[in-house]
């Protein structure tokens, strides 16, 4: 059942972890949400201890387990770790095709927000199942050979797009040589757009995720991405 929620989106204000459009920008909307590969994506809204709202993107991996970033649930200078975490898969503008589910755990590394960026992905535990019409993404710990040949796509909830809440996306190749630990590209998101699956572009039958999105290099040249090696998927899955 689709229902109608008021516009409330407060962008991802923490620069570091803010990715960057380059020109010429060419995200576009999706149209079809509900759709595979999109319907499992969806807008994942934090609440701090100080009561703001932080929202960033996440993918489902199971139909009670939803990939994220770190950062999407700790914020030290609003206090630290969310209160309150929920996540509307295929979000679209006000719509939410599959309701809205929340989180009742919210796990990363112990090694975050200490170990910077490689440490900053986390799984978020749902309350009750997501419906079976919601896309489950594999992580796949692709090689260095298998990724160079690809073309990917980051999609996620822009803080710069209208209208507000709605889905994106962008795809191209990942820069070279892919890093053991991070994985950089010159595809455009912005904030909110973190704890995106860099995925296959425009798989629709099996998608999976190779990275997660995780905000613009410090040298500003390029996004980057957590590579989904075979040790972080076996944490992730460690904590289901």
């Amino acid at each position: 059942m689709t229902t109608t929620l008021p516009v409330f989106h407060q962008p991802v204000r923490a620069h570091a972890q803010v990715g960057i459009p380059f020109h010429p920008d060419g995200r576009e909307r999706v149209q079809q949400t509900t759709q595979p590969p999109w319907s499992g994506l969806g807008l994942v809204s934090a609440t701090m201890p100080d009561g703001e709202i932080w929202e960033s993107t996440g993918f489902a991996i199971a139909p009670r387990y939803v990939v994220t970033a770190a950062h999407a649930v700790y914020k030290q200078a609003n206090g630290g770790r969310a209160v309150a975490v929920t996540f509307q898969a295929a979000r679209d503008a006000t719509r939410t095709p599959f309701g809205v589910v929340k989180a009742t755990a919210w796990t990363y590394p112990g090694q975050y927000p200490s170990g910077g960026r490689p440490y900053d992905y986390c799984l978020l535990g749902l309350a009750a199942p997501l419906p079976s019409e919601v896309t489950l993404y594999q992580m796949l710990p692709a090689t260095d050979t298998g990724l160079e040949a690809a073309t990917w796509q980051v999609a996620g909830y822009p803080d710069d797009k209208a209208p507000e809440n709605s889905l994106w996306y962008d795809s191209g190749k990942l820069l070279s040589p892919p890093g053991t630990r991070i994985l950089n590209y010159r595809i455009s998101t912005s904030g909110g757009q973190s704890g995106a699956p860099v995925s296959p572009y425009l798989e629709e039958r099996s998608p999976a995720a190779v990275g997660i999105h995780a905000g613009v290099a410090a040298d500003k040249k390029s996004n980057e991405a957590v590579r989904l090696t075979r040790e972080v998927i076996a944490e992730i899955e460690s904590w289901k």
